[in-house]
């Protein structure tokens, strides 16, 4: 079990970029999920924090000594906050950068998704190491999403 949730590889599918990522609460700068970004040549996603294991664990313990139903309450956001968000980059339309570390993926059907970008998992939102970072994700992104529609 590795640090973060990371998705098991398609065929032919390589990694072209690793960021230390953020599923954003929408309308700010804060974290609702932190973790990894992860750019390959047919998809972005955010590898969260691995917790199931601390997850588990602490579910036993509620389910013991807690209120009745508490263990799966627990399960249920554990389960929700170790899910991989991805976004296909067949059907990303824009990526924009916004605020300080973080960037806009757009698909072709409207919807669009925040993600945080970070120097590393110490440097805060504000931190005027994280514009490169986001940048070059966002590079990479536009680069990976341009190849793909050559295939």
């Amino acid at each position: 079990m590795g640090l973060w949730v990371r998705l098991p590889p398609e065929d032919g599918e390589e990694v072209l970029c690793v960021k230390t990522g953020a599923v954003l609460v929408p309308g700010t700068e804060l974290a609702l999920v932190g973790g990894i970004l992860v750019l390959t040549n047919r998809r972005l996603y955010h590898g969260p924090l691995d917790t199931r294991l601390l997850g588990q664990w602490l579910a036993r313990f509620v389910d013991a000594a807690g209120p009745a139903g508490g263990g799966e309450l627990i399960d249920l956001f554990v389960n929700w906050t170790n899910k991989a968000r991805t976004v296909p980059l067949s059907s990303v339309s824009s990526v924009t950068a916004i605020r300080t570390s973080s960037m806009r993926v757009t698909t072709l059907d409207g919807k669009h998704r925040v993600f945080g970008v970070a120097a590393d998992w110490k440097a805060p939102v504000w931190s005027r190491r994280n514009p490169p970072h986001r940048d070059e994700m966002r590079a990479a992104v536009l680069r990976a999403v341009e190849a793909a529609r050559r295939q």
